[in-house]
């Protein structure tokens, strides 16, 4: 008989786990079909033990690796890969993305795996050292052991920009604003791997996320709502428009708890808005996809097209997508509006950013139907942005009837042009801006697109009729802090 404690049991994972975190993988793996194809396909040995591993490095809360001598000794190699992945903050900052998420870490798992096990076939297995006390390691283990450590904080940083980029686009577009986004996990998943595995739709992708930040930051000044007025109290749960005695509860060590109560419950006293415009003003993207716009053009083109559209649904306002060729091309016209559901959103934005035209350019197609969709809408008050790199001869009839309807149907162009002079679109434009061909300032341009184009000052509100006219039964903002009759 054998006392004392026990030998560790022997495992091929790596990682200290529990049945919840095998349940996830097995549950997200059928829907992952990019992982499962790479399993699949893939030659090096305990590859599935290597993309388990891997999913509870990205998905488990706290992550702990098991001690070397609770580990088979054809694992080995895969340990020593997780504790230097682990040690990454590259690891840390894709951990942020993926934590407790299944979705987004089954897309991160392919994205790495992939990476890794591409580098493991190019890395020859390492020589076995002639010291006959070694445990012999199997061939898949020493090459995950070669991978060295710069390559693997590459791979780590690389996934995590496609994965931010993907689930910003998707979560952006899937949810209307103060909405949480709940796509089921196949379709989320096959969404982000077509973001992620197409180059152009990466980039725009990317750009969105920078342009739709930068939009959002300019739309927050304080300089955004002058055109907004106080018309009356109501109860709800915005701290921003607070009454000052409610605020004061906040600063009370007494009175806090009365305020997050107040909070959580909606019964707050805060200050009615109203907003002058009522009809929001509607937007049209004319967007070039002639042959010359290929490339970091359209990829600009596009990204900052999308993130204007998703602040300006964000306002009610709905928008009209127009790409554009040569006159004998058909005009692709994706019709966005506010309220759209989820699959209907996913799709005219993948529709967007996947659709090229290449050829020529011409101008007065996509000006025209611009033009017959006020004429037959009666629309008054729409803004268009118009952007191209080409030049192309706009008749003078065309310009005269384009300068009538601007006036009558209060219509505001912004054009952008890149590398060419404005010329024949600085006629009927109201702002034209140029870029370069390197397209250095189109971060800025992109940024002012959200304050200029979109006119600060058309922020959602929850009200929409005539203010009132303050007369004697009409209480002061701050009566409340006045003293009564009966105290006077």
């Amino acid at each position: 008989m054998v006392f004392g404690p026990s030998a560790p049991a022997i495992s091929r994972s790596t990682i200290v786990h529990d049945p919840f975190d095998e349940e996830a993988f097995e549950e997200i793996l059928p829907k992952a079909a990019g992982l499962r194809l790479l399993l699949a396909e893939s030659r090096v040995p305990l590859a599935q033990q290597l993309a388990f591993d891997l999913f509870c490095s990205f998905y488990k809360y706290f992550v702990k690796l098991r001690s070397p001598s609770e580990i088979a000794p054809e694992c080995q190699g895969h340990r020593d890969l997780l504790a230097r992945a682990l040690e990454l903050r590259e690891h840390s900052k894709l951990r942020a993305f993926t934590r407790l998420k299944p979705a987004e870490t089954a897309l991160a798992t392919e994205l790495v795996l992939d990476a890794l096990l591409e580098e493991m076939n190019r890395t020859p297995p390492a020589s076995k050292d002639t010291d006959t006390t070694e445990k012999a390691r199997d061939p898949s283990s020493e090459s995950a052991g070669g991978v060295t450590t710069q390559r693997l904080r590459e791979v780590m940083k690389d996934a995590r920009e496609d994965l931010q980029s993907a689930t910003e686009l998707i979560a952006a577009w899937s949810s209307g604003p103060g909405q949480e986004t709940r796509l089921p996990a196949e379709l989320k998943l096959r969404l982000m791997r077509d973001v992620v595995r197409n180059p152009r739709l990466r980039m725009i992708a990317l750009l969105f996320g920078r342009y739709r930040r930068l939009g959002l930051r300019e739309r927050t000044l304080p300089a955004m709502r002058a055109s907004q007025e106080v018309v009356d109290f109501i109860q709800g749960g915005d701290v921003a428009r607070a009454l000052a005695g409610e605020l004061s509860s906040f600063a009370m060590e007494e009175r806090e708890d009365l305020f997050y109560a107040k909070v959580v419950t909606h019964s707050l006293l805060i200050y009615e808005l109203w907003r002058r415009e009522e009809e929001p003003r509607a937007v049209y993207l004319c967007i070039d996809n002639s042959g010359s716009m290929a490339g970091e053009k359209e990829v600009w083109a596009k990204a900052s097209a999308l993130a204007l559209a998703h602040l300006a649904l964000a306002e009610d306002r709905p928008v009209e997508v127009v790409l554009f060729g040569d006159a004998a091309d058909p005009l692709r016209v994706v019709s966005m509006r506010p309220e759209d559901n989820v699959s209907t959103r996913l799709e005219k934005l993948l529709d967007v950013a996947s659709y090229f035209l290449g050829g020529g350019t011409d101008f007065v197609k996509p000006l025209s139907h611009v033009l017959d969709a006020l004429e037959m809408g009666h629309h008054t008050g729409s803004d268009l942005l118009f952007v191209s790199d080409g030049l192309c001869p706009i008749p003078e009839d065309f310009v005269r009837r384009f300068r009538e309807a601007k006036a009558r149907y209060d219509l505001r162009m912004t054009s952008v042009l890149i590398g060419e002079e404005p010329l024949a679109l600085g006629e009927i434009s109201d702002t034209v801006h140029r870029l370069d061909e390197a397209l250095q300032a189109g971060e800025a341009l992109a940024a002012h697109f959200a304050s200029a184009f979109l006119e600060r000052g058309h922020e959602p509100l929850h009200v929409a009729r005539a203010p009132l006219r303050p007369g004697r039964g009409t209480p002061l903002l701050f009566d409340h802090f006045l003293p009564t009759n009966d105290e006077s």
